[in-house]
């Protein structure tokens, strides 16, 4: 099997994606950044919610006050301008969120961070302005924040937003985003909207698990780094077969395609 030249990117690759130089096949954002890489610019404007004050904890850090009160947790909208339109949950149920309108993005990320807190080999993640979030549950006090960068079970923005008694991952609080997983969501007959649905890979240097799908895989940030082959013939990532039943099986990048071991038997007879 024979794999791709690495392409650079074009500027009609992402018409909507800042764009920025790189001399390496990595971002020159490093990951994870001390900000919330999830808010960057965006091309769809964030909707007008009801919400009067200052975004929340938008210069980061522990120092909001009564922050339980203002998007993205409990508040009130001004002129119930604040339409529900998705719900979430965590599996036990005493955390719930609700959300307004669509999300500005979907992606799949496959830092080595998101690996480790997800346990999966990639985490699957849509952006909302924090301001179309609201909490509309929280049995027992059970929501729980942990800082990435500091290492604690605290609200340091940003951090990680979980519930205490199932540990399932919610969201992660940004400066003026909510990046949420879409696996929490109650989607009617379980159908996952058009708006959910990927529109780039990101961190796929970072992968160890190759997926041909045939939505841009990015090497760092999504239209700031450069744009990669979907399927190698690199050791060490999954699935180990990466061939089309005809090629057979890619064991390493040495030895090449080989005969699947039931074709093999049947090329026997």
């Amino acid at each position: 099997m024979s794999s791709a030249k690495t392409e650079r990117v074009q500027p009609n690759a992402h018409p909507e994606a800042p764009r920025q130089p790189t001399d390496g096949p990595h971002s020159e954002v490093p990951h994870p950044p001390p900000e919330d890489h999830h808010a960057k610019e965006h091309s769809k404007p964030f909707p007008d919610t009801g919400w009067r004050g200052p975004i929340s904890s938008q210069q980061g850090g522990s120092g909001e006050e009564d922050f339980m009160h203002k998007p993205p947790y409990e508040w009130k909208s001004e002129g119930d301008l604040f339409k529900p339109k998705y719900y979430s949950q965590c599996w036990c149920g005493n955390v719930a969120f609700e959300f307004h309108g669509d999300p500005i993005d979907a992606k799949h990320c496959h830092c080595r961070q998101c690996q480790h807190l997800h346990g999966a080999p990639f985490q699957w993640a849509v952006i909302f302005p924090k301001t179309s979030v609201r909490m509309v549950k929280n049995k027992d006090n059970s929501l729980h924040f942990f800082s990435t960068q500091r290492r604690q079970g605290i609200h340091d923005v940003p951090c990680k937003v979980s519930c205490d008694q199932c540990r399932s991952p919610i969201f992660d609080e940004g400066r003026n985003t909510v990046l949420a997983y879409p696996s929490s969501f109650k989607f009617p007959d379980r159908k996952v909207p058009l708006d959910f649905q990927p529109t780039a890979h990101i961190f796929y240097s970072e992968r160890v698990m190759e997926v041909p799908d045939g939505v841009p895989k990015w090497s760092g940030h999504k239209g700031q780094s450069e744009l990669l082959p979907e399927l190698t013939t690199q050791e060490g990532t999954m699935p180990k077969y990466k061939g089309t039943p005809e090629q057979g099986q890619v064991d390493s990048p040495h030895s090449g395609p080989t005969m699947p071991k039931h074709r093999e038997a049947n090329g026997n007879k």
